[in-house]
């Protein structure tokens, strides 16, 4: 995993969930639906522009 440690990839994990569910309170429900679809968008545009 191109140099990526499991302590870092689970670190990241959490604070991205944490981070989600305090934005649930703060944002309201179609703002967190645009969001989660950019994110989307974006990973799948990473994933596939990657040439092994």
């Amino acid at each position: 995993m191109c140099h990526i440690s499991m302590r870092m990839l689970v670190g990241t994990c959490a604070v991205s969930f944490g981070a989600g569910i305090l934005l649930s309170f703060l944002l309201p429900g179609y703002f967190l639906a645009f969001i989660e679809a950019v994110v989307v968008i974006a990973a799948g545009i990473l994933l596939l522009g990657k040439r092994h």
